[in-house]
């Protein structure tokens, strides 16, 4: 009997599978955008993260799992919730496009908490990359300062965000990508029930397909970013993620209108290259990649 042997995929294929999963977050911010038209912010996230769960209930029922790393785990889920939890509150109240750009300056923040928590080298390049990510989100959000406050909302979903992936390079050396990902979706769904339970509002038929896109959205963006990641480089995946910003700022204006002035257009192409700089320049030495909480 012959067995044909198994074939690697190639890189470059890798990397077309991790693009491609790049927009589909950029279509799960879409869909959240459209459920959080009438439903609360935290609501819609409290039900991505139900989906999040129902699949970790699955690989726990296939291979188990077992947690190591508890107080990591626990910061891990509660800086991961929060910062999902702004992310989906910025959808609420901001053009997708500015609340997801906001939310993927995360990388560069990753590089300060890993700095000051666990003694990584912070330099000039990744100072440098964090100045003028900041002056191109400066640039794309100055039409939307009427809604200063869910700005600082979306730059704080970035901060958490960082803080959080900080974390799981810690967690990352004694407990696996799915124990991992169950203290995510636990701690997430723990802090976006309070808020969603008091402020809920009962899901129309088509809200409720949308909810449910926004959960499957939201797996297939964990799983096809955790597989690519087998064979992408970290510095290469950092770059590539931010076609997502890039992705939900179009959709943004096909699908809402929302206008793009060659001042935005301007910032979002300096946050895009900034942090796709910064994310390159961060992963060089190390490895991991340091990703935003939207997936």
């Amino acid at each position: 009997m012959r067995y044909k042997a198994r074939v690697q995929p190639r890189p470059a294929s890798a990397a077309l599978v991790l693009a491609g999963t790049s927009l589909i977050v950029a279509v799960m911010a879409l869909f959240a955008k459209q459920a959080a038209m009438r439903l609360p912010g935290a609501e819609v996230a409290f039900v991505r993260f139900i989906f999040g769960l129902a699949a970790c209930a699955s690989a726990a029922f296939h291979r188990g799992l077992r947690a190591k790393n508890k107080a990591g785990l626990v910061l891990r889920g509660v800086l991961g919730g929060s910062a999902v939890l702004c992310y989906f509150l910025a959808i609420e109240h901001l053009p997708i496009g500015l609340a997801t750009l906001l939310n993927y300056t995360a990388p560069v923040f990753t590089a300060i908490w890993a700095a000051i928590f666990l003694g990584e080298e912070l330099d000039r390049a990744t100072v440098g990359a964090l100045f003028a990510a900041t002056c191109g989100v400066a640039l794309v959000s100055g039409a939307s300062w009427g809604s200063g406050r869910w700005v600082l909302v979306g730059c704080l979903s970035a901060m958490l965000s960082g803080a959080a992936v900080a974390t799981i390079r810690e967690v990352r050396r004694t407990d696996g990508s799915w124990e991992i990902f169950a203290a995510f979706c636990t701690g997430g769904a723990l802090i976006t029930g309070v808020p969603a339970v008091r402020g809920w509002v009962a899901p129309q038929a088509r809200e409720w397909w949308l909810l449910a896109a926004v959960g499957v959205t939201a797996i297939a963006g964990q799983l096809g970013l955790t597989w690519s990641l087998r064979y992408v480089r970290a510095a290469s995946a950092g770059i590539l993620q931010q076609l997502t910003p890039v992705g939900a700022l179009a959709l943004g204006a096909l699908v809402y209108g929302d206008r793009i002035t060659p001042l935005s257009a301007l910032g979002a192409a300096i946050t895009v290259a900034a942090v796709g700089f910064g994310a390159w320049h961060i992963a060089r030495p190390t490895g991991p990649a340091v990703l935003p909480e939207d997936a």
